[in-house]
Formats: C-alpha cells, sequence, structure tokens
C-alpha cells in the first residue's frame, strides 16, 4: 500500500481521499543491481475498455501528451492536449501508482502491489525492474538531474535510484521514516516528502541526506512542485495547508483560506501554484508571496492530482472517469472516459 488511502469511490458523485501512513518497514538486506528490464506487453488499439478504473496519477511526457495512471487499474492512458485517448495494459498482477516521463523518453511508473518500476517505451513495449527487498512500497517517482530515475519505497523507508538499463541502487533512511513524493530542487537535488515523519527531506545525487522537520505536527505531507521562485512546494494535506522550502531548508506554511483538503499541486505556466482541494470543488491559484485566487470546479467532480501540461495549461485526473484541463485564466474543460475509451472534445 502506498502513502495515499486506496479507498476511492467512484461513480457521478466522487468521495473523499484520506491520507494514510504505508505499510510496516521490513529489515532491508543489502543492495544489488537489478538486470535490466525485459519487455512484457504490447498496447491494444485505441478503444480499449477502461472498466471501473479511473484516472490517478498524471504527468507530461515528452512527447507532447499527458500520461497517467488508472486507479487500482491494469493500463496506463496517454491524451492528447485535444483529447485524443489511447490505454497501454500493463500486467494485472499489479498497477500504476506514480508516473513521470523519463530521460530516455519512456514513461516510468511505479507499482507498489507488484514491488516493482515499470516503463512504457516508446514503441509501446512494457517492461518491469523488480525491487530486491519485499512489501518496499514504491510511492513517488520522478526523473533525476543526473540522468537517472529517482522514487520513494514507502513502507521500506529507503530511496531508489534506477538508470535507465535498470540498475539499481538504494539508499537507506531513518526508520518510520515513509517517503512519498520526490521532485527535483532548484538546487540540483532531490527533495521528498516523509509522510510518516512529518518531514521534508533532501538527498543528493551522490546519496547524502537531510530532513527537515515540518512546523505543524502530523502534517501529513502529500504532493510536490518546484515553484518558479526556486522553491519546493507542498500540500499538507492533514493540516489543511500547503508549505514551500527554501534550498536552504526553511519553511513557510500558508493556511487555505476556506475549509478543504489540499492534495495535488503544480507549478503552471503562469509562474503560479495552482492546488487541487478535495471536497471543495474548486482549486485555488496561489502567487509566491502567498495569495489565494479560487476557481470553481464543474458539479460532481474532484480534482485529485494535477500536473502543468506541454500546452500552457493546467490538467488534473478525477476518480469518476474525467480528465480536466484548466486555463491559467481559471477557464475549465473536461474530457468524460466512455466504455471504451474514445475521443471527448
Amino acid at each position: 500500500m502506498g502513502p495515499l488511502d486506496r479507498a476511492l469511490k467512484f461513480g457521478i458523485v466522487a468521495a473523499a481521499i484520506a491520507i494514510v501512513q504505508g505499510c510496516a518497514a521490513r529489515q532491508p538486506s543489502p543492495s544489488k543491481p537489478t538486470p535490466a528490464a525485459a519487455a512484457s506487453a504490447t498496447p491494444t488499439p485505441s478503444g480499449a475498455s477502461l472498466g471501473t478504473h479511473a484516472p490517478y496519477a498524471i504527468t507530461a511526457g515528452l512527447d507532447g501528451n499527458l500520461w497517467f495512471t488508472e486507479y487500482q487499474g491494469d493500463g496506463i492512458g496517454r491524451i492528447t492536449p485535444y483529447g485524443a485517448t489511447k490505454r497501454f495494459p500493463i500486467n494485472p498482477d499489479g498497477f500504476g501508482e506514480r508516473i513521470t516521463a523519463g530521460p530516455d523518453g519512456a514513461i516510468w511508473f511505479t507499482d507498489a502491489e507488484g514491488n516493482r518500476i515499470g516503463r512504457v517505451a516508446p514503441d509501446a513495449k512494457v517492461a518491469y525492474v523488480k525491487l530486491p527487498h519485499p512489501s518496499s512500497g514504491p510511492a513517488g517517482i520522478t526523473s533525476g538531474p543526473d540522468g537517472n530515475l529517482w522514487f520513494t519505497e514507502h513502507s521500506g523507508n529507503r530511496i531508489g535510484r534506477l538508470s535507465t538499463t535498470g540498475t539499481l541502487t538504494e539508499i537507506e533512511l531513518p526508520k518510520n521514516s515513509g517517503p512519498a513524493e520526490i521532485v527535483v530542487g532548484s538546487d540540483g537535488n532531490l527533495w521528498f516528502a516523509e509522510d510518516s515523519a512529518n518531514r521534508i527531506a533532501r538527498v543528493t545525487v551522490s546519496g547524502s541526506v537531510k530532513e527537515f522537520q515540518i512546523p505543524t505536527p502530523d502534517s501529513r505531507p502529500a504532493m510536490m512542485t518546484l515553484g518558479a521562485d526556486g522553491n519546493v512546494w507542498f500540500t499538507e494535506a492533514q493540516a489543511r495547508k500547503i508549505g514551500r522550502i527554501t534550498p536552504g531548508g526553511y519553511i513557510t506554511e500558508l493556511a487555505l483560506p476556506t475549509p478543504g483538503v489540499p492534495l495535488g499541486i503544480a507549478a503552471g505556466s503562469d509562474k503560479n501554484l495552482w492546488v487541487t482541494v478535495i471536497r471543495a470543488q474548486l482549486i485555488y491559484r496561489v502567487t509566491p508571496k502567498g495569495e489565494f485566487t479560487p476557481f470553481s470546479t464543474p458539479e460532481n467532480s474532484m480534482a485529485t492530482f494535477i500536473t502543468a501540461g506541454p500546452d500552457g495549461r493546467l490538467w488534473f485526473t478525477e476518480p469518476n472517469g474525467k480528465i480536466g484541463r484548466l486555463t491559467t485564466s481559471g477557464e475549465v474543460s473536461e474530457f468524460v472516459f466512455s466504455d471504451p475509451y474514445s475521443e471527448s472534445k
């Protein structure tokens, strides 16, 4: 189980998301290089059934499209900026959790259920790298400044570094850290949230780790992004706040103006931060100075994960089978996934 509670309810009315701790940590064994991944699946044509699964984590690909995981589903989805979709089946013994564009042009994702890291190649082949420790709980993943993939092991209390050819190195963290989301900072280091320990931590590409305590107790740091101001911004789901940490480790917190649970956060092309709020049917625009402007989303919507798209707009997922698109002026469009996938305008 990853850091987000897998209890999303689907249907016309979207339900709440809860932030919980991950599985219990296991005692590590010495790290060994992992063999290169081997192809294991190919995509079906556009129109493959979505079934009961829904868009979950989302990222911008190097191909100019948006890519997303399915909540506990057996596929990776792709949507163009114009709304055309295609589905890529993955091994049904697991499912994609978080997702990122790799430096090799492929899409990489974490699979906590399968205890592995997955890859969707430009030629549509799917491959995996199995993690050496059982129940590691891979969660957040990002493309690092050193040309490797970096990911968190929420249950195993480790940070993983994976080359595009499949060589794995792991970095041990203190017990009960609960590393979750991870991003690249303006300083060339990796920054990650420790939701079990209530900290934001920094790891260098050489593996040196430093941790910074969040002022609000039990804040449950969730998603993160690098702001245009050079700081890393993050949501605090349980504290109803968003946080900002400088490259030097100084943390500032901002409370939401109205009730709600902040979850997703992304840096927009307008140099502001964009924050999704669960149960409130709105998305906030937050300036680097901390000024909040709310933008309503349609009735029966629930924006969750959010990312900046290659088209200059923000794209977000909804657990009731939709992808949302938001302009920096606040205009919202939704793409509804029928069963099977179809193009929506």
